[in-house]
């Protein structure tokens, strides 16, 4: 008990680095292409997490790098769909959809299960499914580039929270997520050079934006999840990041970001909806438990 509340109480902090990258990003887009941030992002990261901790990787081996280089796959992909996205959408706004990673976990589980998910999960999506139209959609029902590209990223960041539960296991996760992370800046690097010629301005919030993700939102958040999350199943784990674009929101309140009557309303839907999906499983596990 006191270990599932410490791990717990550890992916609470994660969801609140993370939330508070959204503004930050926001602001370091507008000075820097989007995989250009992510390569230098990721790569110091990964440095910082080498020279740290360069005794841990004697404890190296095949399944470490594999295992690094298939969750910083996933991880790539998302983050670059979700980087990509806040060109184009609020902070707060990313913060929710993000956040609807949640629904997406069962949704495949169910998949990979050949289960249908039950009716309290369908009633949840539903709601969780209007909330993001009433903050999406605009009035002449088209729909923002934005909120699309980080929808996509929610169901990358599902799969990672299902790979992170599958890969994580009789590894050093410090030399593992170095490998991820490492992963993440190498990939970003080729479009970065190919494409943007890796050319940005170095402004004041590219410079604090990559520092605290790079150290707060990558290296250390990453460590922590990779670390606690075998403690606990991906579903429980899930409901904890519904605290992420909560987080998002309110750090994004201090950097300007105001929150509209649909954004709030939206957001309140996809929270709902999320909670009403997994109060469920925690009601189901209580009793099976008792049993």
């Amino acid at each position: 008990m006191i270990k599932e509340l410490k791990a717990d109480l550890s992916l609470i902090g994660v969801t609140a680095l993370w939330g508070a990258s959204f503004p930050l990003m926001s602001m370091a887009l507008k000075d820097i292409p989007t995989f250009s941030f992510i390569a230098i992002r990721y790569t110091l990261s990964a440095l910082i997490l080498a020279v740290v901790f360069y005794k841990n990787f004697k404890n190296i081996s095949k399944l470490t790098v594999k295992s690094g280089i298939i969750i910083g796959a996933v991880l790539f992909f998302g983050c670059a769909l979700q980087v990509a996205g806040l060109l184009y959408t609020t902070p707060s706004k990313s913060g929710f959809i993000t956040g609807l990673n949640v629904i997406f976990v069962p949704i495949i589980i169910a998949l990979i299960y050949k289960k249908l998910p039950d009716a309290k999960t369908v009633v949840g999506i539903i709601i969780s499914i209007i909330g993001l139209s009433i903050m999406s959609i605009n009035s002449d029902f088209s729909i923002n580039k934005g909120d699309v590209l980080t929808f996509v990223a929610a169901i990358l960041f599902a799969v990672q929270v299902l790979v992170v539960d599958k890969y994580t296991k009789d590894v050093d996760i410090v030399v593992l997520t170095c490998v991820e992370v490492l992963v993440v800046g190498l990939m970003g690097a080729v479009p970065a050079v190919a494409v943007e010629k890796f050319q940005f301005t170095l402004t004041l919030p590219v410079i604090g934006a990559v520092l605290f993700t790079a150290i707060f939102s990558t290296a250390i958040a990453h460590s922590v999840q990779n670390k606690v999350q075998s403690y606990i199943e991906p579903t429980h784990a899930a409901i904890i990041y519904l605290a992420e674009p909560v987080f998002g929101a309110i750090f994004s309140m201090f950097f300007g970001d105001k929150l509209g009557m649909r954004t709030v309303a939206g957001g309140i839907c996809i929270l709902l909806g999320m909670l009403v999906m997994n109060i469920k499983k925690k009601a189901q596990e209580d009793i099976t438990l008792a049993q």
